[in-house]
């Protein structure tokens, strides 16, 4: 048996002293400082004994139910063998610690069952249980915890639901059974579930939690038409099963976190103490409103906040010795937070994962000197909101297995069907050209025309490379900043757009995709097409919303730099379906549509209300507009509602954002969509580590791309692309051609092949 070595001075005091602590988890590394002791005690000094009281309730002993389920007490555990006989400071033996009692399992009631799951409510505070029929594996909706808790955070615990409302100057929190003879919950069976029905009277806000089993696992829905809020109290989110499969410290496994390509919060004892854990809008930030976006807000200027990854899919889980679920959001996306908690916030020794669905947004608006003034959205988001929990056991408790079943949701629920690509393509973009402003007016800019494009094409046919994927950028009136969303006509400095179809007949007969970009999204404030006033969304001040550039040095808006984010159905309706038909027109092989796969946003303009659902359904309408008459749709990053629309991503995430509490980047991402749809890297030629980049791609499946222009870049001086920094073909084209060999050698056997495992087996670069 482990012993610790002896143990004595004072540190012997200390340990003992720690020991006869009432915090059953000695030695944790983390704890809430003293504010939130103090905060705590406050709360469960308001708290009602009962609650405590009734939420220990439960069947004392053992008793067998239908099915076989087994109704649980009160077991007794022991403490950690090898702090129970650790040596004392005369080098004897330890006196035993005494026993931690745990409290029961409450949710006994089955309600239903399908060939492989049942579902169980406990009746006092509408929480869950789910017992596997074939293996009798467990998931609790609310944890086992040691009695020893705070009776507080024993009811934070057991509520199948928290609240975040307001009365109209801030967010207030609370949970369903913060007050049990504050809420009324009542019950309403349903095919293979359960409804709950809860009415939060000193708030008057009522909703409903239905409970669905599938084949897969479980189903939870919370209807649009149960919300009420007939006094002052607004909901702003409701976070359902926040502490569904959560684990111990002690556990082996992780969260897992949906952060860029995936993160992993893996299951520590000793760690550091956070404050808070991860909080993440699902598809990123909503940029009509500012305090998404930006972390120091004031009338004439905005900080932007540090960059990091985006959600791109809609998921999260947890995985603890041998037991997983994948939870996918499956409606309500659009405006969800998911959520990962490190063990020791608020107290509590769990780790834990959500979803949290926003039904008002806040933000920040000024009037006069009036200084910050905040402001939430009058009218709810409407829908119902859907979480699915995919139950997952043995060998598929793990992120790979996570990814395999959505990757299968993906396919049989979501609809989407595989990108098939046998050849591995060398991916070029090229830039045509740009203004630059001088001292008076502007000079246009060559960096690529299109016979020069042709030439890059005979290049690479010279060194033996003939599947390429060409796409142009800034290639219609004025270049890459021009008068988007107009691209017609076609600058006539760069060949014009007889020269733009024969170099598309040209790349057709050489077997290369010719693809162009296109901006429907963001065009600059200079671009003649449109009106601020009329085209660009609204924030919640009623006021046009800038998309400045940032200075780098700094971080602070640069006002000579501005763009406009463009109402989504308008800029459809009124240059999208007038301009399908021109780029068919010109025999090009797809378009690349800038945006539309990495940004999300909503409309608060009065007269043009939308939503970010409403911009995505737009987005899609786009790509496939584009794919039944032109041909091939390529997007960026690669939000998980552009699945099954669009031919290839570029610059998917292929790493995450390194959070202090996330151990570990994952390719979830590229396990899930390897094989359905194929993906980029950043290009090679603007990687910050060439060597780990180059190998991170390699793992990941990356498709190796290049973003060049056929001029020198030192001809980009003094203009508005900074990000090329070295992009030369002529420097470029040899390193180019070595590289996609070796992605060729590495890929030529498995093509479009899914992944099908990873492993780490070594040291993470």
């Amino acid at each position: 048996m482990k012993r610790h070595p002896k143990i004595t001075g004072l540190l012997a005091v200390v340990l003992a002293l720690s020991m006869l602590s009432a915090y059953p988890y000695v030695g944790m590394a983390e704890q809430a400082d003293q504010g939130q002791r103090n905060a705590q005690q406050n709360d469960a000094a308001e708290d009602d004994n009962t609650g405590a009281k009734d939420s220990s309730t439960g069947e004392s002993g053992l008793e067998t139910a239908s099915m076989g389920e087994v109704r649980r007490g009160a077991p007794e555990v022991k403490a950690d063998e090898s702090r129970e006989n650790a040596g004392g400071p005369d080098g004897g033996q330890r006196q035993p610690l005494p026993k931690i009692s745990l409290y029961p399992v409450t949710a006994t009631k089955k309600v239903a069952e399908n060939g492989r799951y049942a579902l169980f409510i406990d009746e006092k505070t509408a929480n869950i249980r789910i017992v596997s029929k074939r293996s009798g594996t467990e998931w609790l909706g609310s944890p086992q915890v040691s009695r020893t808790i705070p009776p507080n955070n024993k009811r934070f615990i057991d509520s199948p639901v928290h609240v975040k409302y307001t009365e109209g100057a801030d967010t207030v929190q609370t949970y369903t059974l913060k007050d049990q003879k504050d809420t009324e919950i009542f019950f309403k069976p349903l095919d293979n579930g359960i409804r709950a029905d809860f009415n939060l009277k000193t708030e008057q806000l009522q909703f409903a939690v239905e409970y669905r089993l599938r084949e897969d696992g479980l189903e939870v829905t919370i209807p649009e038409d149960s919300l009420k809020e007939p006094g002052k109290a607004k909901f702003v989110s409701l976070e359902v099963l926040p502490f569904f499969n959560a684990a111990k410290e002690t556990e082996e496994g992780a969260v897992f976190l949906p952060d860029g390509s995936g993160a992993l919060m893996k299951f520590k004892e000793k760690h550091p103490k956070y404050f808070g854990g991860y909080s993440e809008p699902v598809f990123g930030p909503d940029y009509a409103f500012v305090t998404q976006v930006h972390d120091d807000i004031g009338p004439l200027w905005k900080h932007a906040k540090p960059p990091k990854e985006y959600i791109a899919l809609p998921v999260f889980g947890i995985y603890r010795n041998q037991t997983a679920f994948l939870g996918i959001v499956t409606e309500g996306q659009y405006d969800a937070i998911i959520n990962g908690t490190p063990a020791g916030i608020r107290n509590i020794p769990l780790y834990r994962s959500s979803a949290e669905f926003v039904y008002r947004k806040s933000d920040v608006i000024f009037i006069g000197n009036s200084g910050q003034i905040p402001l939430y959205q009058g009218r709810f988001i409407a829908g119902d909101r859907k979480v699915r929990f995919v139950l997952l056991e043995g060998g598929e408790a793990g992120y790979v297995g996570m990814a395999k079943a959505y990757r299968q949701y993906l396919l049989e629920d979501a609809g989407v069907k595989p990108v098939r690509q046998r050849q591995i393509p060398l991916n070029v973009r090229l830039l045509g050209g740009i203004l630059r402003d001088e001292v008076i007016g502007t000079t246009f800019i060559e960096m690529t025309t299109f016979e020069q494009a042709r030439a890059i094409i005979d290049a690479y046919a010279e060194k033996g490379i003939e599947n390429l994927e060409l796409t142009i950028d800034g290639w219609s009136e004025d270049g890459l900043y021009g008068d988007q969303p107009d691209h017609f006509p076609v600058d006539k400095h760069l060949g014009g757009a007889k020269k733009l179809r024969e170099l598309a007949q040209y790349a057709e007969d050489k077997g290369v995709s010719l693809y162009l970009k296109a901006n429907y999204v963001r065009p600059h404030e200079d671009s003649s097409p449109i009106s601020k006033r009329r085209d660009a969304i609204r924030g919640m001040d009623r006021e046009v919303v800038p998309s400045p550039n940032y200075y780098v040095s700094t971080g602070y808006n640069n006002d000579s730099e501005t763009f406009y984010w463009l109402k989504p159905q308008r800029v459809y309706e009124k240059h999208i379906s007038a301009e399908v038909g021109k780029f068919a027109e010109l025999g090009i092989g797809g378009v690349h549509l800038k945006y539309m796969g990495d940004t999300l946003y909503s409309d608060q303009d009065p007269q043009y209300l939308t939503g970010r659902r409403q911009t995505a359904d737009a987005w899609v309408k786009a790509l496939d507009d584009f794919r039944k008459k032109v041909g091939k749709t390529a997007v960026d990053y690669g939000f998980a509602y552009i699945l099954g629309h669009a031919d290839r991503i570029d610059d998917m995430p292929v790493d995450s954002s390194h959070f202090i509490y996330a151990d570990q980047s994952v390719p979830f991402y590229q396990i899930a969509v390897r094989g359905l749809v194929p993906y980029t890297a950043r290009p090679a030629n603007l990687r910050d580590d060439a060597r780990r980049e180059f190998l991170r791609a390699v793992e990941y499946g990356a498709l190796p791309s290049f973003e060049l222009t056929y001029e020198p870049t030192s001809k980009l001086q003094r203009t508005t692309e900074d990000r090329l920094l070295s992009s030369e073909f002529a420097y470029w084209l040899d390193p180019s051609v070595e590289e996609y060999r070796k992605f060729k050698d590495l890929f030529a056997e498995i093509a479009d092949e899914p992944i099908t495992n990873h492993e780490q087996l070594g040291k993470h670069l």
